[in-house]
């Protein structure tokens, strides 16, 4: 077996090419920290592609995705002659105007024509944008063309499996170059601006954009340019209402507003989810977003068949009685519905202060809300 490389320790630029798509619609983003199960899978996939030894992958999804990349791989280089020179997992420096970025692509291959293929591979099932729209693709291709000043072209292709796709665009230097180096220019000089902003405090308004791709955002919960999109809403819902920095505003009638109209948003949101969750359970397919199980909770209806069921198990009723956690509002109420109506509520309340008074109660906070 080949040595296998490790792609989990590699470093990232502050805007690497992967995360322009984002930066590019807001300047202000920044991408969460941590990893995942899919981005863990995609490393190991990536590193397999990388000397083509599958042996290390972990399951049956992950060596299918890589044997549909190595077939759709050596179908689309069909169409091209022999090649010459090969580069795997290749890093570019991208040389900007007053900046730069830098990213490593997974192949960059040099035909006798002397033009290139570079492709990447893509294992997860977001919908990946075509190479003449794809900022990860454009920045990986303006490093080749510097490192590579005597290729022409480039054809670049992302190898999408989940999706069936070989996404394609040729690259001509002639034509494309300047352009594509003052589009990446433009988005990374403004996001150098911009995020720094958010340490020790906020980005100006105009600098944020709202995208569906909030969600992948550390600044998510704070940005103001979010909840500029609820104060929209909220004038929708009243017109007369003035404007005002929702970030400070302290009017308690303005405050009341935003208020409710939050409450409003927030039950829409929970219909839409409950419905779409509904449609796919049923067997509604989303483009990317797919079911995943949370597991459920489980409730004891029966102690005694409980305790039956633990005295079979070995374990004896003092010990169930010190894992056991009892809901302590419901045994109050049971115990106050034993006495007649009018003294109900005053034995509850009695037997939840004896209770805390024998010290057997933990109390959290308190909750609060506004209704």
């Amino acid at each position: 077996m080949k040595q296998q490389p490790d792609h989990s320790s590699r470093g990232h630029a502050e805007f690497s090419p992967s995360s322009l798509k984002y930066v590019s619609k807001c300047a202000g983003f920044h991408g969460r920290e941590g990893t995942n199960a899919a981005a863990e899978m995609g490393t190991r996939i990536h590193e397999a592609l990388e000397i083509f030894d599958p042996s290390a992958l972990h399951n049956e999804q992950e060596l299918d995705i890589y044997e549909k990349i190595v077939a759709m791989e050596k179908e689309f280089l069909n169409n091209f002659g022999n090649i010459t020179e090969e580069y795997n997992e290749i890093q570019v420096t991208v040389a900007l105007n007053g900046t730069e970025t830098w990213g490593t692509c997974d192949r960059f291959l040099i035909l006798a024509t002397g033009n290139a293929v570079m492709a990447d591979y893509k294992t997860g099932i977001s919908i990946i944008d075509p190479p003449e729209k794809n900022w990860q693709a454009k920045a990986y291709v303006v490093g080749a063309f510097q490192k590579f000043p005597d290729v022409e072209e480039i054809t670049f292709v992302f190898y999408v499996p989940q999706h069936n796709q070989s996404l394609y665009h040729t690259f001509k230097r002639s034509e494309d170059y300047d352009t594509l180096v003052q589009d990446l220019s433009a988005a990374i000089l403004k996001a150098e601006k911009t995020r720094p902003k958010w340490i020790g405090g906020k980005p100006d308004l105009e600098d944020l954009t709202p995208t569906p791709n909030c969600r992948f955002c550390r600044y998510e919960d704070i940005c103001p340019s979010l909840g500029g999109l609820i104060l929209e809403v909220a004038k929708k819902i009243d017109p007369q209402l003035p404007d005002v920095d929702i970030e400070n505003t302290e009017d308690p009638l303005v405050l009341e507003d935003l208020w409710n109209i939050g409450k409003i948003v927030t039950n829409w949101a929970d219909r839409q989810k409950a419905r779409t969750l509904d449609l796919v359970k049923n067997g509604l397919e989303l483009p990317t977003l797919k079911l995943h199980s949370m597991g459920s909770s489980k409730k004891v209806v029966d102690n005694q068949g409980l305790l039956g069921i633990a005295l079979d198990y070995g374990m004896m009723p003092n010990e169930l009685m010190d894992e056991a956690t009892f809901p302590l509002s419901k045994i109050a109420k049971a115990i106050g519905d034993r006495h007649e109506k009018s003294e109900r509520k005053k034995i509850s309340q009695e037997f939840l202060d004896a209770c805390q008074n024998a010290g057997i109660v933990e109390s959290s906070d308190t909750r609060f809300t506004l209704r």
